[in-house]
């Protein structure tokens, strides 16, 4: 509630004259959109957190004009709520899984999951709300590997979270987008193959509940133009056909 009503006041104060849309997107987009919106010269109010909360939000009343999911299942969810429409969800970008350690954290090859974890913590988003997580959880049930991590799971509040926790040292391992750790101080000692779990898809569309359809509108174009997507690969997204 207190994200988007934030986001809400943003918009109101704003004013109508400079039509700023309300953007709610998964806390994994925040450096490449903030990037975005910094190349793009646009103004927008925008409000991350898991996508799941997010939809919830928005099922709520929340006044977003764009709404960006990491997960097909809450942008479906508002879809047969009647508040997006089907025609005009588009994907907008991919990713890849990435195990991550504090920095200095021995190569991949060189230490068993198991003797990573004896009295460590294993961090990763909660699979019940965030995308990463359940995409995360899936790829270690794939890869035999859930049930050493489970007992070792501490689950994060997102992705930005399980970073912080790796970074510092407070957690020995953790599971989070490859974009999340670029240029961040952890190692990264895996990526996970992309068959060990659902392709992992963004998806974009408009929201219409912000008042600022034409501005929304504006944002995707750009999102979507051969610049925009530019930005976003420069942040370690997948963009192009495919993705």
């Amino acid at each position: 509630m207190i994200r988007w009503a934030l986001a809400a006041s943003l918009a109101l104060c704003a004013g109508l004259a400079t039509a700023e849309p309300v953007v709610m997107a998964a806390a994994s987009t925040n450096r490449a959109l903030t990037a975005a919106l910094e190349s793009s010269g646009m103004e927008a109010a925008t409000s991350y957190a898991a996508s799941g909360v997010l939809a919830r939000q928005i099922a709520q009343g929340a006044p977003a004009d764009v709404f960006v999911s990491a997960n097909p299942k809450w942008m479906a969810h508002l879809i047969e709520t009647g508040l997006i429409a089907e025609e005009n969800v588009r994907v907008l970008m991919s990713n890849s899984l990435v195990l991550i350690g504090p920095p200095g954290a021995p190569g991949w090859g060189e230490l068993a999951m198991g003797d990573r974890l004896a009295g460590e913590v294993f961090a990763m988003a909660d699979p019940a709300v965030a995308p990463v997580g359940a995409y995360g959880k899936a790829a270690l049930q794939s890869l035999g590997l859930w049930r050493e991590v489970q007992t070792h799971l501490v689950p994060m509040q997102n992705t930005l979270a399980t970073v912080a926790a790796v970074s510092t040292g407070e957690a020995q391992l953790g599971l989070v987008y490859a974009s999340d750790a670029m240029g961040q101080p952890v190692e990264v000692l895996w990526t996970i193959p992309q068959d060990s779990h659902p392709a992992i898809r963004y998806l974009i569309a408009p929201v219409g509940q912000g008042g600022s359809a034409r501005a929304a509108d504006a944002l995707i174009a750009y999102l979507e133009s051969a610049p925009g997507r530019a930005v976003l690969a420069a942040n370690g997204f997948l963009v192009g056909p495919g993705n």
